[in-house]
Formats: structure tokens, sequence, C-alpha cells
């Protein structure tokens, strides 16, 4: 028997109180998983076998979708840490890591900010007007949830660049001597506003989170933005 069958018999062994297994054909594209007795598999190396635990939900999705991005929550440090190889424990918490949420509030006054959310209400505030309750930096898990229209208006985010629709952003091409200038991201044509705060499509190579976006000028920038 293979270590990795060994393994999932090990286990099983711990918790008695579920005793089947899920099995998929490792060459079956799309294929189904079944759920079958401990004592009824073949434990075929042409196959997948995971206990049914706790965990064996989140750990069929990582074979199904490898590119599945996973979070284990750390009780000592009281936070999430993404993983590359969870231990898939039982007593620890799991969960699929999401890409984060974007909302803007009080938007058009001078009192407008956005917040980065990682959960339903919790989140950071990135970009904030003079005027708003909130700064820069400033974090909270008791944020109003982030699906409540009344409260929140939705902002664009592009995961592939990890940027945000307005962001303010530093942008060059690819030639050492190019310089770079500073804008704001236009996520409807993955490019940069131009000077008079339109969307005009006009693309760089390289694009990074401008690293203070509370400066003056980004502010009066930022306020003649057309969406």
């Amino acid at each position: 028997m293979l270590k990795e069958h060994k393994k999932e018999i090990q286990r099983w062994l711990y918790d008695k109180k579920e005793p089947k297994m899920w099995v998929k054909d490792k060459f079956v594209n799309n294929g189904e998983w079944f759920k079958v007795e401990f004592e009824d598999c073949s434990w075929d190396k042409e196959c997948y076998y995971i206990v049914d635990d706790k965990c064996a939900e989140l750990r069929k999705l990582q074979i199904d979708e490898p590119n599945t991005k996973i979070e284990y929550y750390s009780e000592r440090l009281n936070r999430w840490f993404e993983t590359t190889c969870p231990e898939w424990d039982i007593n620890t918490k799991y969960r699929v890591k999401q890409d984060p949420i974007f909302k803007v509030s009080n938007k058009g006054t001078n009192k407008e900010f956005i917040v980065r959310f990682t959960g339903l209400k919790t989140g950071k505030v990135v970009f904030a007007m003079p005027d708003s309750p909130h700064k820069i930096g400033y974090e909270s898990d008791r944020w109003c949830n982030h699906n409540e229209e009344d409260c929140w208006k939705d902002v664009s985010y592009n995961p592939k660049r990890d940027l945000y629709d307005k962001q303010p952003i530093i942008c060059w091409g690819n030639n050492m001597e190019t310089v770079k200038i500073i804008g704001f991201y236009d996520i409807e044509n993955d490019g940069v506003f131009n000077k008079e705060g339109y969307r005009d499509g006009f693309e760089y190579e390289n694009y990074a989170p401008y690293p203070h976006p509370d400066d003056e000028f980004i502010i009066e920038m930022y306020i003649e933005l057309e969406d």
C-alpha cells in the first residue's frame, strides 16, 4: 500500500465516528467523488482517497482546483495565514482564501473613504478624503456588512494586478531610462487615467501602488477623476 494511503488510514483510525472515504479516479477529467465504506476501499494507486472528516470538502477542492488558496487560523496569534501545504488537522480551522473586496462610503463627498474587506465586517481603510471619519490604515472587524448597499458602493478590483479602480499608482515602461509617473489605475482599460481625469486606456508595462495615497496633491487629483 502506498504511503499516502497509509496516511489516510491513520487519519480514519483517530476518529472511528467517520469511517467513510471519498474516492475519485485521478485520470477522469471532471470526475465525481464517491463515498464508500472504509473496508470497501480498493486502495488503487490510480485513485485519490480522502477521509470523510471535517476537512474533506476543502481537501477535495484542493485536488479539483489546484490554484485554490487555503488559509488556516492560528489561535496563538489570533489571525489567518495562507498555506501552500495544509496539515489538515481536524482541530485547526481552515478556509478558502478569498480575494479582497473593496467598498467606498460617502462616495463623491469630502468624507469619502475606501475599505479593503477581507471578511464580512473586517477591513482596513486604504484611501480617505480629508474629512473622512477614518484615516488610512484604520482597521476594524465591526464595519457595517460590506454587502449593505445603504452603507457601501462597489469598487472594482483586479486580482491579477492587485489594484482597485482609481487607486493611486506609479507606472513605467520596461526601458530602464523610462521616467516613472504617478497616476490612477483605470480598471476598465487596464490602464491609467489621463491628466484631465478621464479613462483613456493608456497602458504601461509596470504598475505599483503609490505609497502615500494621502498626499495633498493625490487628493486634489482624485477629486477630478471621472467615473
